[in-house]
């Protein structure tokens, strides 16, 4: 019989929840999202360009998970 393995200690990247509280991520005019095809948005991300706060927030979270699995692999293939 095999050794239990351990438990996988790495997790997956805690979820960012933006605060867009502030009126720079507000605009007049309604344009469609930059990540998705809903409706057009009122909301602007950091960057000025139109998104909806969700979709904005899965794109970093997206982000982060690539950052950390080529971050493990640099890592495996360096040891």
């Amino acid at each position: 019989m095999a050794a239990p393995r351990p438990p996988d200690t790495r997790t997956a990247p805690a979820a960012r929840v933006l605060d867009w509280s502030l009126r720079r991520h507000w605009a007049s005019r309604a344009r469609p999202c930059r990540y998705c095809d809903g409706p057009a948005t009122h909301l602007r991300d950091s960057s000025r360009k139109p998104a909806h706060k969700v979709c904005a927030e899965e794109a970093i979270a997206r982000q982060d998970a690539e950052r950390a699995e080529a971050y493990e692999n640099e890592r495996i293939n360096i040891a």
